[in-house]
C-alpha cells in the first residue's frame, strides 16, 4: 500500500508541471473567448450591419496575408528548436526575428499595393482606405507576438505565455470599448483598436526576443525550403473558408452581409472548443501513431469529435436566445446563419483529425495535395451556391466545404490503410 502511495506521489510530482502548463494554455484560450463574448453586446449595440459587413469583408483576407507575411518562419523555429544546439538557438531566433521585421514589411507594402489594384479592378463597394492598412497592419505586427508565444512554449514558460495572451486580450478590449463604445468610431474604431493593441504587444515581444543584430542566411535558406509547402497550403485555406466574403460583396447587400458576419463571428466562438480539446489530446494521437496502435488512434479521434460536437449542438439548439443576449437584441436574425455555421465547427473537426493522422504517419505532401484539390472544388461550389441561394448558400458552403475536405482526406486514409501503408 505504501509503495502504491509512493508511486502515485512520484507520478503527481512528475506530471504536476505538465498539468499546470496545460491548465494555463487552456485558461488563456478560454479567457480570450469569454472576454470576446462578454463585450459582444457592447460591440453589437454600437456597430451597424454595415460596420459588420466591412469588418467581415476585410478580415477575410487575413488568411491570405498571414502565411505570406511570415512564410512559415515561425513554424520552422517551432519544429526545429530542439534540434538546434544551445549555441545556435539565439542566432536562429534573432535571424528569424529580423527576417520577420524586414521581409514582412516589404510584403506588407506589396500586399497593400496588390489590394489597391484588386479593389479597383473588382469595383469593390467598400472603401480601400483606411481599411486595408487597418486590417493588414495587425497581422504583420502579431508575427512578433506569435514568435514570442512559441518561444514561451518551447522553453516551457506557460506562465509567460498565458500572461501575454491575457494582457493582449485586456489591451484590445480596452481600446475596443474606448474607440467603439465611448467614441463611437464604428468599424474604423474596431480595426484601430486591434492595430493599437497589436503595436504595443509587438514592441514588447520584440524587445523580449531581440538580443543583438545577427543574421545567418543559411537559416533562412533552410527555413524557406521547409516552409514553402506549408505557406502555400495555408494560403489555400482562404479558398476553403474565406472566399465567400469576396463573392458576397458582389451581392451589394451590406445589411444582410452584416448579419451574416455576426453569425459567423458568434459561431466561431464555439470553435475554441476544438482548439482546446485538440491541443490536449493531439500528443496522445502522435504517441499512438508512433506505437502503430490504430485502434487507439481511432478511439482518441472519436473522443475529440464527440467532445467538440456536444457544445456546438447545444449552441445550435439555443442559438436564438444566446444571440439575443450577446447582441443586445439587435442581431437576433443572425441566429439562422450562426446555427448553420456552427455545423462547420463539427465538419472542420473531421477534416483536422484526418489531416492530423496523415501528418502523423508522415504523409505531409499529401495534405498539400488534398488542399489544392479541395480548394479548386470549393471555389466552384461557393460560386454555384451563392449565385443560387445568396447568403444562405454561403453559410451552407462553409459546412459543405469541410464535408468535402473530410471526405477526400478520409478516403485517402482508407486507401493508404488498404494498401498497408499506415505502418
Amino acid at each position: 500500500m505504501n509503495s502504491l502511495i509512493c508511486q502515485a506521489g512520484i507520478l503527481v510530482t512528475r506530471y504536476k508541471k505538465y498539468f499546470q502548463s496545460s491548465f494555463l494554455y487552456l485558461f488563456a484560450s478560454f479567457f480570450s473567448a469569454v472576454i470576446g463574448i462578454a463585450i459582444n453586446p457592447l460591440m453589437a449595440k454600437n456597430l451597424s450591419p454595415h460596420d459588420y459587413a466591412i469588418l467581415g469583408y476585410f478580415s477575410s483576407f487575413g488568411s491570405i496575408f498571414l502565411p505570406i507575411s511570415n512564410f512559415s518562419l515561425i513554424s520552422y523555429y517551432l519544429r526545429n528548436y530542439f534540434k538546434i544546439s544551445e549555441q545556435r538557438k539565439q542566432i536562429v531566433s534573432d535571424t528569424i526575428l529580423i527576417a520577420l521585421l524586414c521581409y514582412g514589411f516589404i510584403v506588407l507594402i506589396i500586399a497593400v499595393a496588390c489590394f489597391y489594384f484588386y479593389v479597383q479592378w473588382a469595383e469593390v463597394s467598400f472603401p480601400f482606405y483606411p481599411y486595408v492598412l487597418l486590417t493588414l497592419g495587425p497581422i504583420y505586427l502579431n508575427n512578433f507576438v506569435t514568435l514570442y508565444q512559441v518561444n514561451c512554449r518551447v522553453k516551457r514558460k506557460a506562465d509567460k505565455y498565458a500572461q501575454i495572451v491575457i494582457f493582449g486580450t485586456i489591451l484590445s478590449t480596452f481600446f475596443a470599448i474606448l474607440l467603439v463604445v465611448i467614441y463611437k468610431y464604428g468599424a474604423p474604431g474596431r480595426f484601430l483598436a486591434l492595430l493599437m493593441s497589436s503595436l504595443i504587444m509587438s514592441i514588447y515581444c520584440f524587445k523580449q526576443l531581440f538580443v543583438k543584430l545577427q543574421f545567418d542566411f543559411s537559416v533562412i535558406k533552410d527555413a524557406v525550403k521547409f516552409g514553402w509547402p506549408l505557406s502555400l497550403s495555408a494560403v489555400l485555406w482562404y479558398f476553403l473558408t474565406d472566399v465567400d466574403r469576396a463573392m458576397l460583396e458582389k451581392l451589394n447587400d451590406s445589411y444582410t452581409f452584416g448579419f451574416y458576419n455576426v453569425g459567423l463571428q458568434l459561431a466561431a466562438y464555439f470553435g475554441v472548443f476544438y482548439v482546446a480539446i485538440g491541443n490536449t489530446f493531439e500528443p496522445d494521437i502522435y504517441k499512438a501513431i508512433a506505437e502503430n496502435n490504430k485502434r487507439r488512434v481511432a478511439k482518441i479521434s472519436g473522443l475529440i469529435l464527440i467532445l467538440n460536437a456536444v457544445p456546438n449542438l447545444v449552441f445550435i439548439v439555443f442559438a436564438t436566445t444566446i444571440i439575443r443576449v450577446l447582441t443586445y437584441n439587435r442581431y437576433t436574425d443572425a441566429s439562422v446563419f450562426a446555427q448553420i455555421l456552427a455545423l462547420k465547427n463539427i465538419t472542420v473537426a473531421f477534416y483536422y483529425e484526418a489531416i492530423t493522422i496523415l501528418i502523423g504517419y508522415g504523409f505531409t505532401k499529401s495534405e498539400l495535395m488534398i488542399r489544392v484539390i479541395g480548394a479548386l472544388m470549393c471555389i466552384i461550389m461557393f460560386k454555384l451556391l451563392i449565385s443560387h441561394y445568396g447568403f444562405y448558400g454561403a453559410a451552407w458552403g462553409q459546412v459543405f466545404s469541410f464535408i468535402l475536405m473530410s471526405g477526400i482526406s478520409i478516403s485517402y486514409l482508407f486507401f493508404l490503410f488498404m494498401k498497408k501503408k499506415l505502418a
